[in-house]
């Protein structure tokens, strides 16, 4: 039988049991997501030599985990609707073992070649995510798809909560090149579970598949202007992927958190690392807990969902203003782990309703756009809030009320143009 096709009970997990080849996609994403953690805790280590790096150096290398994603994002989705999408994601895990191995031959404080390696491993993950996405309805059909993307938000979390912990462990007692050679090591696992994937469920749409001609038909132009159409022709759509560009206007908070663990009143026993790592860990905690909240209360109606998600936009970045004023790592962390019970909510409610609503024959493009466009947000927000802080002479602390502030921007236009979503699936133009 079809994964996905059967509606079984169990609750939350049951998605886990009754869908063994998603359960795959789901393992392979959890083991890399767990060594990238300790990877991006060891790339802060290298850029500051253990101690606090500039605000632009750090906003340098987040932007770099986000651009790749929205400039390659377009050519990724075609890839994802014509390319074969387990051989996608097998040759991304691989090369970007390769790659993680890199940071090995970087010194302390040697910034172009640390630039160069994260362009290089995200640039890898713009084309696995979009894949991965597109595969997931696929695996596990629409009946389970908020139960999965709960447990994969979940996992996410849990995963950034035990990689910022016991990475930061790994970097205050054994080193730095052990927390990379780890995340190299995960990469490996997640390639040899991907391996056992069924090829027929995992291949594009056949519609996809005709040879390209022509340049332009070959870089598959002609696939992107089809998605775009696709996206400019549905409101539905646009409103769902803004929801996503609007709470990446707080994509800073990778640099708010990191400059903040790292200041002496934050630190834990003296650590940079530690209260870096124990700040990143009470946002992954959140992160993990708020989808469950989210789907026991709202469940699987349309109403309840979006309404659960406007509350959500508005709770994450006023909960954000009360961890500027934070006076310790305690406060702070547990105003951090609040605001990203909401943040989470968000995050996959409109995952949910957009794949709900997306055709399969596009779906790879549309979530490509969605990401391209959240990276995009996110990634101007770094530079913006790493310039004021390293030249504008403003706070810390002042820069994330503004940040607060203007994220409330898109939450309000949010509230007053969401319409009731469609229920089914969406007829393709």
């Amino acid at each position: 039988m079809r994964p996905g096709t059967s509606r079984a009970n169990g609750g939350l997990f049951g998605v886990f049991r009754r869908n063994p080849y998603w359960r795959r996609l789901y393992l392979a994403r959890t083991i890399s997501l767990f060594g990238d953690w300790f990877n991006a805790l060891a790339i802060i280590h290298l850029l500051g030599n253990g101690e606090r790096a500039s605000a632009l150096a750090l906003a340098v290398v987040f932007v770099l985990k986000q651009l790749p994603v929205f400039l390659l994002g377009p050519i990724a989705g075609v890839v994802a609707d014509r390319a074969h999408r387990k051989k996608i994601l097998i040759t991304c895990d691989l090369l970007a073992a390769v790659t993680v191995l890199g940071f090995l031959l970087v010194g302390k404080g040697n910034l172009f070649p640390i630039y160069a390696l994260t362009a290089v491993q995200i640039s890898l993950a713009a084309f696995a995510e979009p894949a991965r996405q597109a595969l997931t309805p696929t695996l596990v059909g629409m009946d389970d798809l908020l139960e999965a993307n709960a447990l994969s938000s979940a996992t996410w979390s849990l995963m950034f909560t035990l990689g910022s912990a016991l990475g930061a462990l790994v970097l205050a007692w054994i080193g730095w090149r052990a927390a990379i050679t780890i995340d190299a090591i995960t990469y490996l696992l997640s390639a040899s579970l991907l391996a056992g994937l069924p090829f027929d469920l995992t291949q594009a749409p056949k519609r996809i598949q005709a040879k390209a001609k022509g340049l332009l038909a070959l870089l598959g132009w002609e696939d992107i202007r089809e998605g775009l159409r696709f996206i400019r022709h549905h409101g539905d759509v646009r409103r769902i992927i803004l929801v996503k560009f609007g709470w990446g206007s707080m994509g800073a908070i990778s640099l708010f958190l990191t400059l903040l663990g790292a200041e002496k009143a934050f630190r834990l026993q003296g650590s940079a690392d530690l209260g870096i790592g124990f700040l990143w860990m009470c946002r992954g905690l959140g992160t993990g807990i708020g989808p469950f909240i989210a789907r026991w209360y709202a469940k699987d109606d349309q109403d309840r969902l979006q309404k659960t998600l406007t509350f959500a936009f508005f709770a994450a970045p006023l909960l954000y203003m009360a961890v500027a004023i934070a006076p310790n790592p305690w406060v702070a962390g547990a105003f951090v782990f609040l605001a990203h019970l909401g943040g989470s909510t968000l995050w996959v409610i409109s995952t949910v309703l957009l794949q709900r609503i997306v055709p399969e024959h596009v779906r790879g493009r549309t979530f490509a756009a969605e990401l391209g466009l959240v990276m995009l947000s996110s990634a101007t927000s770094q530079v913006v809030y790493a310039l004021l802080l390293d030249k504008g002479g403003i706070s810390l602390q002042s820069t994330i009320l503004l940040a607060a502030t203007l994220c409330l921007v898109p939450a309000t236009l949010w509230f007053f143009s969401r319409k009731r979503l469609a229920a089914q699936a969406l007829s393709s133009p």
